[in-house]
């Protein structure tokens, strides 16, 4: 028999690494930034939650967090709850005990439907892996086992919305289309393009926090990024930010678009295997060494320079100079299936779909 229990922060944390421990595609963040995330991270200035485990013979067996978030019901006039940190035995009855709980605690506080997987929110992992299971994700992108999906449509919830994952290696060229618009946009002389300058950091930072909360405003579930969330964002990215996969495209000399791409750092996180370790860290510094592939985790058009082509030019530049700083590969994610306008973009950059990440809702 499966028992609820409120869960302390060191078993909720634990309960993946037996969970996934003879899984060679799954890669655990450090333990202390996943201890840090659910406790200090600046969402919960203005978000709360409630850590659930299911045991069976005092043995954890699942974990989900319910979740509310108070910068979401203010931009979007909603009364939502969020389930997220999903982790789960193949075992509906389970399944069905966590839902159950974080169904009932979030009811108890209002919402009036609960939609997830969100760890905790859309500016941090979000989604359910439900194809292509078969290699590792990308930095920062969430991984789970198949069934996940039957546990949780199992337990009622319904699609909402898919976000997709897309590729491009350096063998990939634009299409003919795009090279021309490209040349035509690249002739316009008020139009210039830059790397973040690390020296400046602050400003930087600023400005990408400007642009990226007016160009995601209105995209579906997006919450805006508050200075304190994108602080401590921007603090953990600069020690592995490259500037040449960086790229700011001014008009004028003001910023009017802006993208950001990582390495993709989870070789050495699949190494350190959740803990910072003496003996590990010589194979980790030399899997550090080794990497060539990147993520794209950010992109953004200030409004007002919309359908300029102003994202073209984001791609080409990041790809480009990538490229000759030595990146083969690169991950474009995540995008909104149903964002056309950008999608054509990355297509016609040589990228291709490779992966689904599933948002589930249930009506409360």
């Amino acid at each position: 028999m499966v028992e609820i229990f409120t869960a302390t922060i060191d078993e909720f944390v634990d309960y993946p690494f037996e969970l996934y421990k003879d899984d060679p595609y799954y890669v655990p963040e450090l333990k202390s930034d996943t201890k840090y995330l659910l406790t200090k991270d600046p969402l919960w200035l203005n978000a709360t939650r409630v850590l659930f485990v299911a045991k069976r013979l005092s043995k954890v067996v699942g974990r989900i967090a319910a979740i509310i978030n108070k910068e979401h019901d203010k931009h979007w006039h909603e009364r939502a709850g969020f389930f997220g940190f999903f982790e789960c035995e193949n075992n509906q009855q389970t399944a069905k005990a966590l839902f159950d709980s974080a169904y009932t605690w979030l009811k108890s506080q209002g919402a009036t439907f609960m939609r997830g997987p969100m760890n905790p929110s859309t500016n941090h992992t979000c989604g359910l892996l439900i194809d292509n299971f078969d290699k590792m994700p990308f930095i920062m992108m969430p991984y789970n086992p198949p069934y996940y999906a039957d546990l949780i449509e199992g337990a009622g919830f319904k699609k909402v919305k898919d976000l997709v994952a897309f590729e491009r290696t350096d063998k990939d060229d634009f299409s003919p289309r795009m090279k021309k618009i490209l040349a035509r946009i690249e002739r316009n002389k008020a139009i210039t393009k830059r790397h973040l300058n690390l020296k400046n950091f602050d400003e930087e930072v600023e400005m990408v926090q400007r642009l990226y909360n007016a160009s995601w405003a209105e995209n579906w579930g997006n919450v805006p990024i508050s200075k304190a969330e994108i602080a401590k964002l921007a603090k953990d990215l600069k020690l592995i930010l490259k500037p040449e996969i960086t790229s700011v495209i001014e008009i004028d000399g003001e910023p009017a678009a802006f993208a950001i791409s990582i390495p993709n750092m989870n070789p050495v996180l699949k190494i350190l295997n959740g803990s910072l370790n003496l003996f590990k860290l010589p194979k980790a510094l030399w899997a550090w060494h080794k990497i060539r592939d990147i993520r794209m985790i950010m992109l953004g058009v200030d409004p007002k320079h919309r359908n300029r082509g102003l994202d073209l030019l984001l791609v080409k530049h990041v790809v480009v100079d990538g490229v000759k700083s030595g990146w083969n590969k690169a991950e474009l994610s995540w995008l909104l299936e149903d964002n056309q306008g950008i999608i054509s973009v990355v297509e016609e950059a040589g990228c291709h779909k490779t992966k689904t990440y599933r948002v589930y809702q249930k009506e409360i």
